[in-house]
């Protein structure tokens, strides 16, 4: 087991949704390592809360998840990689979403594994390491 590890959004949203897989999850991970996220997935729960119907109780659940969490940010190491690596899966015909692109980035820069349930989104980033959800 890793002794930090970087939650991916589809996770945090299901675990804010009260989903009980998730919130085992979470639980479970919580006592084996550190849990953390990224600024690009803060933008993603805070983007999120603001579309919803239920926007004061979505924010406050998110702010109160993301202070929970260890919160990665970008750097220029990041970025840097960032540029790298869509530049070749952009020559190799394997575009890549910008926001799992910085994600990605952030955890190899950081040297800690992305727990997620969307592994086809990260899976060529050479090099992340990934935790399936078993779900």
């Amino acid at each position: 087991m890793e002794d930090r590890i970087v939650v991916d959004s589809d996770i945090l949203v299901n675990f804010l949704r009260n989903k009980k897989e998730e919130v085992e999850l979470l639980k479970r991970m919580s006592r084996q390592a550190t849990l953390a996220t990224t600024d690009i997935n803060a933008f993603e729960l805070y983007y999120g809360a603001y579309k919803s119907s239920k926007q004061d109780e979505n924010l406050a659940a998110t702010k109160g998840l993301l202070n929970s969490l260890l919160l990665l940010s970008t750097s220029e190491d990041s970025m840097e990689m960032a540029g790298k690596i869509i530049t070749d899966l952009e020559k190799r015909g394997k575009p890549m979403e910008i926001r799992d692109l910085l994600i990605g980035s952030i955890c190899l820069t950081n040297s800690i594994a992305l727990l997620t349930g969307n592994r086809r989104h990260f899976e060529n980033m050479e090099g992340l390491k990934i935790i399936e959800t078993k779900l």
